[in-house]
């Protein structure tokens, strides 16, 4: 059975071993892999599951911090500034977005750098409808602003398009993204 390891403790000294081999070793000798919540380490041998280290919560890294380097707490300073800046700017009511005019509404989906930040736009034609900060991996997101844009214009609403510029941020690394933001869109027009 795998070891469990908060991210806080000590999961980079032990020595790990394989129950099916035999084969010994530290975590990061292992087979590792990351995913969204977590990193795993398998026997770099028969591929045997080792060991899971969780990654942390905001509440864990509060609870932590005298064990971070300087550099991890101006990290975590800096995720904390820009997850505030972004839910004070973040589009959370139909009551935000402005009257359009249009039998039948297509937006864009846009993006926009402007010095260190990055934005989100939706655009009709060259009006901007509506900007929040960007989320790298924004297809949820995406889902998100669709429902309260459907709240606000109803079946006038036809298409939220992706522009070329906004597909790295909205997509990311994910593989599935793409696919989900197709079935979205397929959404409005039913």
């Amino acid at each position: 059975m795998a070891g469990h390891f908060g991210y806080y403790d000590d999961w980079k000294t032990p020595v790990l071993e394989c129950a099916q081999c035999g084969w010994k070793g530290t975590f990061e000798l292992g087979s590792v892999d990351y995913f969204g919540a977590l990193m795993d380490s398998s026997c770099p041998v028969c591929d045997t599951m080792l060991a899971i280290v969780s990654y942390p919560t905001s509440a864990e890294t509060d609870a932590n911090m005298d064990k971070l380097t300087d550099q991890e707490k101006r990290d975590v300073s800096a995720r904390k500034r820009f997850l505030a800046q972004w839910e004070a700017a973040s589009l959370k009511s139909a009551d935000q977005l402005p009257d359009l005019q249009g039998a039948e509404l297509t937006l864009a989906w846009d993006w926009l750098e402007n010095g260190q930040k990055k934005f989100t736009v939706i655009r009709h034609g060259h009006t901007d409808v509506w900007r929040e900060l960007a989320c790298y991996e924004g297809y949820e997101r995406f889902q998100e602003i669709i429902t309260i844009l459907k709240d606000k214009y109803g079946s006038r609403l036809v298409d939220v398009v992706p522009t070329d510029a906004s597909t790295l941020y909205l997509y990311g690394d994910s593989m599935s993204a793409i696919g989900i933001v197709q079935n979205i869109r397929k959404s409005l027009k039913q």
